[in-house]
C-alpha cells in the first residue's frame, strides 16, 4: 500500500524560506500545499502553482506539519498555534525569543504526541558527524564563526544568529554541564551585538572558547579541539578535517598527521529529510525541541553577560 504523503506548510517566504520550499517541493515524501508571508510580494511568483495567503491559520485543516522560518519573535505563536491543533512544526533557529516559551512548546508536543525539529543545521554537515564518533574526552575546543555582513537575521545579535550553531555543537561534544560564562561583544552596523566571544568552562575542566562575527569580508567556520595527545581541526565550509595525533609506538615520528576531505552535502535537505522521516517512523529528529531549548538557554546566558 502506497502511503499517504505528508502535506506541508512554509510559513515565510523570505531570504531563506525560499530555501526551505525548494527542499519540501522535491521531496517525494511530502506535498507542499501552502506557502504563507505577510508581506504579499514575497508570494506573488507562487501563487499559481501553491495556495497562497498571508494568514496562517487558514491552511490548519490542510496541512500536517509546517515549516516556520519567520523572525523569531512568532516562532512560539505560531509554533504553538500548529502544536495545539495536532500538526508536527520544523523551527528555525534560534527556536524561540525565550526559554520559557521554548519549555512551553516542548510540554505542548510532548502533550500532543508530535515532532518539533529545530533548525540547527551544522549537525547535518558531515565533517561534524564524523568528529563526533570520535571525540572522548576533549579538554580545550577553539571556535571561530565568521560571516559577511547580511541584513536578514538583525533582528537578534550575533549569539542567536551564528554562534548558537556553535553552542549547539560544543555542548553536544562535550559530556559535562557548563561552572561557568564569560563573554564580551560590541554592537558595530546595527543596534544588537555584531561580534561576540564567550568563554565556557565546563566542570570537567574542559575549556570553550567561542568567537562568532556577523560583519567580517571572508566567511570562515572551523572548530579547533584538542584532546590528550591529539589535535583536530575542522573546517565547515570545505568540508575537511584533520587529525595530529601523538605516536604511541616508537618512532622517528612523533606525530601522524590524517586528512579527511568530505563531499559537500546540503545539510538543510538532509534537515527536512530528518524532520519527514521523523514523522512518519515517530522517532526523535537529530535536534529535538529539548536540544533547540538547550542552546537557545545558553545563547540567553551568554547574551546576558555581554
Amino acid at each position: 500500500m502506497k502511503k499517504q504523503k505528508i502535506r506541508i506548510g512554509v510559513i515565510g517566504i523570505g531570504y531563506l524560506g525560499k530555501f526551505h520550499l525548494e527542499k519540501f517541493q522535491k521531496n517525494k515524501d511530502c506535498q507542499l500545499v501552502w506557502l504563507i508571508d505577510k508581506n504579499i510580494k514575497n508570494l506573488k511568483n507562487y501563487k499559481d502553482k501553491y495556495n497562497v495567503s498571508t494568514n496562517y491559520k487558514e491552511i490548519v485543516n490542510d496541512v500536517d506539519a509546517v515549516s516556520i522560518v519567520t523572525p523569531t519573535v512568532n516562532h512560539y505563536e505560531i509554533a504553538r498555534y500548529f502544536i495545539e491543533k495536532n500538526k508536527h512544526v520544523l523551527i528555525e533557529k534560534p527556536m524561540t525569543q525565550t526559554v520559557s516559551e521554548a519549555k512551553k512548546l516542548i510540554n505542548l508536543a510532548k502533550k500532543h504526541k508530535k515532532t518539533i525539529q529545530i533548525g540547527h543545521l551544522e549537525r547535518f554537515n558531515p565533517v561534524i558527524r564524523k568528529v563526533s564518533s570520535l571525540i572522548k574526552n576533549p579538554l580545550f575546543i577553539e571556535v571561530h564563526r565568521l560571516a559577511q555582513f547580511n541584513p536578514r537575521s538583525t533582528d537578534v545579535n550575533v549569539v542567536y544568529d551564528l554562534m548558537i550553531h556553535d553552542i549547539d555543537i560544543t555542548t553536544s561534544l562535550v559530556p559535562s554541564k557548563i561552572k561557568k560564562i564569560s563573554s564580551f561583544g560590541k554592537s558595530i552596523i546595527t543596534n544588537k551585538i555584531d561580534i561576540a566571544n564567550a568563554r565556557l568552562e565546563f566542570f570537567n575542566g574542559t575549556i570553550a572558547n567561542l568567537t562568532a562575527s556577523r560583519i567580517s569580508q571572508k566567511s570562515e567556520r572551523k572548530i579547533r579541539i584538542f584532546e590528550k595527545d591529539k589535535y583536530l581541526s575542522l573546517d565547515f565550509l570545505q568540508p575537511k578535517l584533520k587529525i595530529v595525533e601523538k605516536v604511541k609506538k616508537k618512532s622517528s615520528k612523533l606525530f601522524k598527521t590524517l586528512e579527511y576531505n568530505y563531499k559537500k552535502t546540503d545539510a538543510l535537505n538532509d534537515e527536512i529529510i530528518d524532520f519527514i522521516n521523523s514523522i512518519r517512523m515517530n522517532k526523535k529528529p537529530l535536534v529535538d525541541g529539548i536540544q533547540g531549548m538547550e542552546a537557545l538557554k545558553l545563547a540567553a546566558a551568554i547574551s546576558k553577560k555581554l
